[in-house]
């Protein structure tokens, strides 16, 4: 249970983890908006973010003001009291009354698409069709926006002068429209769609007018006003910055005849505008999104909001059948061209100056358009774009990252010039058996949530060789949503983990090959070898590979899971091994990293890949020691989050995520 509160003036974020199932039934239904409890509990700083690229919790709870996480040590109803709510905490009341009506007469898929329309909900939604509807550039069309509040005013406007007077009518959605704006949640795109018709319905009430510009200056003073903290939010930018484009452009939209090519010169607008922004915050973009925005929009804006409004006021049977039927079909669409033949452009995020040639570019199409040379316009757009997609094989820089994945291993290797990039484990969650009433409706997962927004981050669509060290879930789970984001040429796992892995790789067709020691390779001036196991090994963590690696002025072995007689099989193997940098076997375990291993190697830098707070004790106090005895330098991701080494062709620095 999580939600902001207020002690004793100051907003914090509640997180509480209930313990049976009774009583999360009884706090749900008992906790509403405004009701006041004395609770004990402690005060603890939100996490910042502990990969490149990574959701920064700190700093979103920041911009909403609070700086503090409060953890209850219990949540006792008899020490509750419900005060009398304010205005703003009964429609929360409603809202969420609403909203709960919309999921008691509706199945699931449907619900949550109807829940998002009206109220700004999305918690029913399918993870799976949200992320669709994020790829394709159709989220905004789950979000309340100009659209939805521009067809709302006109069909209330259109029905109140029919019992009242004109100016009665403007003077009643003025004082309805800041409700609806809570009701609808209160987000930025609301915000902003609430105030600019606000803005203009009472100028209209002065008989007046204003120019649709000014009132979008005006709403974007105010909101600032409000909460300067607000320019940093996407929804924020995407809204202005679209609806800017729209209105400027609006004289050579009006010119287009056709309802087709009206529609499909609005979405080409729309994307347009909204390029620097999604390549800056999501890395991608879909080909499909212009086409597909043509069939969406008028096919939400004029069968699915009326019907969706028209079921949760009225769950008539046909209407609740009609609505669930063409939720189905849009979202099979959403699944087709997003899953099963997705077709979109993995670009990465920009450079300052990536970001200023882009913006640059859909400024010089804008342009050229209004002068009738679209088609120059829009090759700008993609030499922009196609400088974008060569920046990474042009810089001389590479990159070696241990990414933060709590208890497991992920390493990314990335050779100079995009010569090769390298993946050495994917990380992965735990599947541990929860009861239904336990079970997130948006779990976490660290291939989803870590490992695939650094790659598509970092441009990177194609991994050369995918090394999956042996076949526990903290090493490979993540591996199936790397399969699916990111194009794989090779899978290269040990003698153990070939059957299960071949097995999970199956559907992807992606090929999979055992390795064993003596197997080398070189790529762009970086050279690679296989130490362990020997072929025939059917061990699990003794039998996991173990690599050796020389690029960027240093050597490397990444250790695996490897214990300590496999340690004793190196060294009697290698006596002369050495190694710069030690990735430290399985997570810094008591039966890993052994003194003799240790003597031999002499690792001047030791990397251990570690969750937080894990109930495993690692890294073990006695292997720290020793790492420290040697004198090597310690680097954790549990204390340091990801560690990146961005180095040249002899030399490199390293740079963890907190130092």
């Amino acid at each position: 249970m999580q939600g902001l509160v207020e002690i004793n003036g100051e907003r914090v974020q509640l997180r509480y983890v209930m313990r049976t199932r009774a009583e999360k039934e009884a706090l749900q239904a008992y906790l509403t908006p405004g009701t006041v409890c004395r609770i004990l509990g402690t005060l603890e700083r939100p996490q910042s973010a502990s990969n490149p690229y990574a959701f920064d919790y700190r700093r979103y709870l920041r911009f909403q003001r609070v700086h503090w996480l409060f953890l209850p040590e219990s949540v006792d109803r008899s020490v509750c009291a419900r005060a009398r709510p304010t205005v703003a905490e009964r429609l929360l009341s409603l809202r969420e009354a609403g909203v709960r009506r919309i999921e008691a007469h509706l199945p699931p898929e449907a619900a949550g698409i109807a829940a998002a329309l009206i109220y700004g909900e999305r918690r029913q939604l399918d993870e799976e069709v949200l992320a669709g509807y994020q790829q394709l550039g159709l989220i905004h069309l789950l979000a309340i926006s100009g659209g939805h509040v521009t067809l709302l005013v006109s069909a209330a406007f259109a029905l109140a002068i029919r019992f009242m007077t004109r100016e009665v009518a403007v003077l009643a959605l003025l004082v309805l429209l800041p409700v609806y704006a809570v009701l609808a949640g209160a987000s930025p795109s609301v915000l902003r769609a609430c105030a600019t018709g606000m803005i203009v319905l009472a100028v209209a009430w002065k008989k007046g007018a204003i120019h649709p510009l000014d009132a979008l200056s005006w709403t974007a003073l105010v909101l600032l006003v409000f909460d300067p903290y607000m320019v940093w939010d996407v929804g924020f930018q995407l809204s202005f910055v679209v609806t800017f484009a729209l209105l400027v452009h609006f004289p050579a939209l009006s010119a287009v005849r056709s309802l087709g090519g009206r529609l499909l010169q609005t979405a080409l607008v729309a994307q347009l505008a909204a390029l620097p922004l999604l390549l800056y915050h999501f890395y991608e973009i879909s080909v499909w999104s212009v086409v597909l925005n043509v069939l969406f929009v008028p096919l939400y804006s004029w069968i699915l909001l009326p019907l969706a409004l028209l079921v949760a006021a009225v769950p008539f049977a046909p209407f609740v059948w009609l609505f669930c039927r063409l939720v189905v079909f849009t979202n099979a669409i959403v699944r087709f061209f997003s899953t099963d033949h997705g077709l979109t452009l993995v670009l990465g995020r920009p450079s300052p100056w990536g970001l200023a040639l882009c913006v640059a570019a859909v400024v010089a199409a804008f342009l050229l358009w209004e002068r009738g040379r679209l088609q120059r316009g829009l090759a700008a757009v993609a030499a922009a774009l196609a400088v974008q997609f060569a920046a990474p094989y042009m810089n001389a820089n590479g990159e070696v990252t241990v990414l933060d994945v709590g208890q497991g291993d992920c390493t990314v290797i990335e050779l100079p010039g995009r010569k090769a990039v390298y993946l050495l484990d994917t990380g992965g969650t735990l599947d541990i058996a929860r009861e239904p009433w336990r079970k997130r409706a948006r779990p976490f997962s660290v291939g989803r949530d870590v490992v695939v927004p650094f790659l598509k981050a970092k441009g990177i669509r194609t991994i050369d060789k995918l090394i999956l060290t042996h076949d526990d879930a903290d090493h490979i789970g993540a591996a199936p949503d790397v399969l699916r984001a990111v194009r794989v040429k090779e899978i290269v796992t040990s003698p153990h983990a070939l059957p299960t892995v071949r097995q999970m790789a199956r559907p992807f067709s992606v090929p999979v090959a055992a390795a064993s020691r003596g197997q080398r390779w070189q790529e762009g001036g970086a050279a690679f070898a296989i130490l362990h196991p020997e072929a025939g090994n059917r061990e699990d963590n003794n039998g996991s590979l173990v690599l050796f690696a020389r690029l960027g002025g240093l050597t490397w072995l990444f250790a695996a899971d490897i214990e300590k007689e496999a340690e004793q099989d190196l060294v009697r193997a290698y006596p002369h091994l050495r190694a710069d940098v030690l990735k430290v076997a399985h997570h810094g375990s008591a039966t890993s990293t052994t003194e003799p291993f240790l003597r031999t190697v002499k690792p001047r830098v030791a990397l251990i890949s570690v969750g937080r707070h894990n109930r495993y004790g690692h890294p073990a106090r006695e292997v720290l020691v020793r790492l420290k005895q040697q004198g090597a330098i310690i680097w954790r991701t549990d204390q340091n989050g990801a560690i990146r080494y961005v180095y040249s062709e002899k030399s490199g620095t390293f740079q963890p995520m907190k130092p």
